[in-house]
């Protein structure tokens, strides 16, 4: 069947009022009309036919006119510089709150208000799993060590009872880079003369004689301790199970007095735990205490 003028014709007129260039298969679908009247003889072209001609040539001259080609180069960019860049950018630049870490801490730390910050990055590309909030960690145990600066990630952290049923799967609940230390206490009162007790957080400070007075100075920050013992290497917390079980016996038959401190550190903060032993320059300061039963 012989394909209609106007089949040809109001596709390529509709083309030339939209302003879109005619198509390719339009265009050879011309060619093949006019091959078609060719081989039957006839040379009469209808009058449709004649107008879809001038159209392609119209539109055709219009795509070799280098002023219209750069005038639709202009406009292109102009959308692309004022409608899609800009939103672009603006999604680049956006900006969030996250929360850091001022120190680095150990595994088995428990994490308190005063060791986080609240910085303001730029919130492209950032995370979902990210802390955004000092509420989501404060009072949860870290699950490795995290240095200070670092994105905080919530699969870092876990509860109180979650790290307490680990570190019992595992013995001394010791993580890869940690050390169990036994201090020596100079004076009962450097250990909070007997209320410290296993599973707290302190402070370490060191103290020196410049010009014949004590100087202190914060040591280290949020070291656990382990197990507290007196001179006996006894427990406290033994000491106080035996206590709760008989409550009709003296405390005074008991030595509650701290002798011995063994903390959970790392290698930098053994180094300096041992030099404070031997300098007898050591004093706790209690930072934050384990529920107790």
């Amino acid at each position: 069947m012989e394909p209609s003028p106007a089949y040809i014709a109001a596709p390529l007129g509709c083309a030339l009022q939209n302003g879109i260039t005619a198509t390719m298969p339009n265009i050879i679908l011309l060619l093949k009309w006019r091959k078609t009247l060719s081989h039957k003889g006839k040379t009469a072209v209808p009058r449709e036919m004649v107008t879809a001609e001038i159209e392609v040539n119209i539109l055709l001259k219009l795509f070799r006119n280098k002023l219209f080609i750069g005038a639709m180069c202009l406009l292109l960019a102009g959308a692309l510089a004022f409608g899609l860049l800009p939103q672009l950018y603006g999604a680049q630049s956006g900006t969030t709150e996250i929360v850091r870490l001022r120190q680095t801490v150990e595994y088995g730390t428990v994490i308190t208000e005063d060791m986080l910050a609240v910085v303001e990055v730029g919130s492209y590309g950032l995370p979902d799993a990210v802390v955004t909030d000092k509420s989501e960690i404060i009072g949860l145990v870290a699950g490795d060590t995290i240095y200070a600066g670092e994105y905080l990630w919530r699969d870092r952290f876990m509860a109180q009872e979650e790290y307490k049923t680990a570190t019992a799967q595992t013995g001394y609940g010791l993580s890869e880079g940690t050390y169990l230390l036994t201090i020596a206490l100079p004076s009962e009162s450097s250990g909070l003369a007997g209320i410290l007790r296993s599973g707290d957080t302190v402070d370490v400070y060191g103290y020196t004689d410049e010009s014949g007075s004590a100087v202190a100075s914060v040591a280290l920050t949020a070291v656990s301790v382990y197990k507290v013992l007196n001179s006996k290497l006894i427990s406290l917390d033994d000491l106080d199970a035996k206590l709760t079980a008989n409550p009709d016996s003296d405390p005074a038959d008991y030595d509650l007095a701290p002798a011995y401190v063994v903390f959970t550190v790392n290698e930098q903060q053994a180094k300096v735990l041992i030099g404070l032993e031997k300098d007898e320059a050591l004093h706790l300061t209690l930072r934050e205490t384990e529920a107790r039963p």
